[in-house]
């Protein structure tokens, strides 16, 4: 059994800090990066028969290093999302009457499609257009990937036979 202490909070985010520096997160965006990354921490555990010899720090620095790769990942798509419905938006002068009118019946079926939607269906297509991935998903509601997966395959398959996003829910 090794002898060395386990490193404190503050050393873990003094870390996370620097490894986050080092994945060049932008100074406005470090704060969320460093939170997201130590409520994983809080209930990361080491495992010495898998770890293969390396040292607590070693592994310690791996679990930091995945989990701001998925914070970037999450952040890029939630960035991807915003850009394809910016693009979707009419510009000054495509606004016209007709098309409003064709927007609001488009909300209205949204709405519909949503309304018929259970409780978990919903808050997973709300933490879906936050950006989150499924895995991501499962693990804050405390719940399987699979519960997930088919939740995201309900609101796909509403909003196809509503006529809405025709396989446009990646």
């Amino acid at each position: 059994m090794d002898a060395k202490k386990e490193p404190t909070i503050e050393e873990k985010l003094d870390l996370i800090r620097s490894r986050a520096v080092r994945f060049k997160i932008k100074r406005h965006d470090l704060e969320d990066a460093v939170q997201e990354v130590a409520l994983y921490l809080l209930t990361f555990e080491t495992d010495p028969a898998t770890a293969n010899r390396a040292s607590e720090s070693t592994i310690l620095t791996g679990a930091i290093d995945l989990r701001l790769k998925q914070w970037l990942r999450t952040k890029q798509r939630y960035q991807d999302m915003v850009d394809r419905c910016g693009a979707m938006l009419p510009c000054g002068d495509e606004l016209l009457c007709e098309s409003s009118v064709e927007a609001s019946d488009a909300a209205l079926d949204v709405a519909a499609v949503l309304a018929d939607l259970s409780e978990f269906e919903q808050r997973v297509g709300r933490m879906l257009s936050e950006g989150r991935s499924a895995y991501l998903i499962a693990q804050e509601l405390g719940v399987g990937r699979r519960a997930v997966n088919t939740a995201i395959e309900v609101i796909r398959e509403r909003f196809t036979k509503a006529g809405l996003g025709s396989g446009e829910l990646a």
